[in-house]
């Protein structure tokens, strides 16, 4: 797998000074919709908002949809999986938060701000996340005997730096894997995060950034089915 040159990751400072014009789109349950893929919520902090079922955006709905179905066409045995859609404000507040503490406890003389960057890493800072916008997804690519080996778990972040898109120290299988998950959701035009390679957006402020658009299309919700 060629390493890109046009890496882009964005720091949480930078997507600030993003701004965002709400298109007003309406949210879908894709755990109901799609079909070709599978929808598997393996978290539980969205419980009592949403349940077990994920909630996108319209247009993300189609696009996971449009990355499914291209998956099938070329590989009939496989499957788009999505283990993650909307988030919640206070949800993801409150994961944010958490990392922080944890990374405090650490690096007592650190300041807020580099706290903040470095939660970022793993859990986005609240104001710039996608998830709570209902554009980011988590994904991988599944068959009947289990994921394809992309070098981690899906959502796994144990390893800071095995679950970088680009990671060197996987196997080509799992490099090969990795990159099959990018191009599908590349071509639709999702903006990859490589700091995670299962986490894709669309029209959050990770996406203007990735794509160089003037703005976001989709700001954060709150929403909730029960």
């Amino acid at each position: 797998m060629e390493r890109r040159n046009f890496l882009k990751i964005a720091r949480f400072t930078d997507l600030l000074m993003t701004k965002t014009i709400e298109s007003g789109e309406r949210m879908v349950n894709i755990s109901k919709t799609l079909k070709n893929c599978v929808c598997v919520y393996l978290n539980d902090d969205m419980l009592p908002y949403t349940g077990k079922d994920l909630w996108v955006r319209e247009t993300v709905a189609k696009k996971l949809q449009l990355v499914a179905n291209s998956i099938q066409q070329v590989h009939p045995e496989r499957m788009l999986k999505i283990t993650y859609g909307y988030r919640h404000p206070e949800v993801q507040e409150l994961h944010f938060e958490r990392r922080k503490e944890e990374l405090r406890l650490k690096m007592k003389n650190a300041s807020e701000g580099f706290l903040s960057e470095l939660a970022n890493k793993v859990i986005a800072y609240p104001e710039t996340a996608g998830h709570p916008t209902g554009g980011a997804v988590e994904v991988t690519i599944t068959t009947k005997n289990g994921d394809l080996d992309m070098g981690t778990r899906i959502s796994d972040c144990s390893d800071i730096k095995k679950m970088k898109t680009y990671d060197e120290s996987i196997s080509i299988e799992q490099q090969n894997n990795r990159e099959i998950l990018h191009c599908s959701m590349i071509v639709q035009g999702f903006a990859p995060y490589y700091g995670e390679w299962w986490h894709f957006s669309y029209g959050d402020k990770e996406w203007a950034f990735f794509y160089n658009k003037p703005n976001a299309i989709y700001g954060k919700k709150n929403f909730r089915t029960g």
